[in-house]
């Protein structure tokens, strides 16, 4: 199966959503969700604690690349969080949804 998850960890609610709509609009994830995280972590040495947006994108493999590109362009960050992970089952109608939906 070729349908992927993207988790981008964002700076706020603005940003997810301007990320969201990017990548939904111009057919490089099929839907996107956001939710609100509490995030600890490592930057320059120091601990940090951020309240961010995590964004979740339903994509492909093949546009990946693209998805990399598109956040790295909008995102704030110098080092933006872009996951994949891999769906192992999603139902056949969902599958065939998304893929219809990322042709256009």
């Amino acid at each position: 199966m070729d349908i992927v998850t993207v988790s981008i960890a964002c700076a706020n609610g603005h940003q997810a959503q301007e990320i969201a709509q990017h990548l939904v609009e111009n057919r490089l994830a099929a839907c996107a969700q956001t939710h609100s995280i509490r995030s600890t972590y490592i930057w320059q040495d120091a601990m940090e604690f951020s309240a961010e947006v995590m964004l979740t994108a339903k994509t492909v493999t093949a546009k990946l690349p693209q998805i990399e590109a598109a956040v790295v362009a909008l995102h704030s960050y110098d080092v933006p969080e872009i996951l994949a992970q891999p769906v192992t089952w999603c139902s056949e109608s969902y599958a065939a949804w998304l893929h219809e939906t990322l042709k256009g």
